[in-house]
């Protein structure tokens, strides 16, 4: 079984953050590679905002994801691996930022 590591959890989010911007929906494909796996997810969101307390100062930030549908992949070349992906950790990941 392929292990999601802290590390890709990390690079997903940060990618997806980037694709969501101010959007309050999402729906699209994330890609990243872990040497020769390819991470691929596919999803649908509903983005929650409000404000939040960043270095003293009021911005507004995701303050919760709902997953409408998603679907996660890690490969190697044409075969898929067996995961342990939790979509919970990758919204954790984000949320908690």
């Amino acid at each position: 079984m392929y292990e999601i590591t802290s590390s890709i959890y990390l690079e997903l989010a940060e990618r997806l953050v980037a694709e969501v911007g101010d959007r309050e929906f999402y729906s699209g494909v994330i890609v990243c590679y872990d040497g020769e796996v390819r991470c691929r997810l596919v999803t649908t969101l509903v983005i929650r905002r409000g404000e939040v307390l960043h270095d003293d100062r009021k911005v507004r930030a995701i303050v919760g994801i709902v997953p409408v549908w998603w679907e996660f992949e890690a490969s190697v070349g044409e075969a898929v691996v067996e995961d342990d992906f939790s979509f919970v950790v990758l919204r954790d990941t984000i949320v908690g930022r």
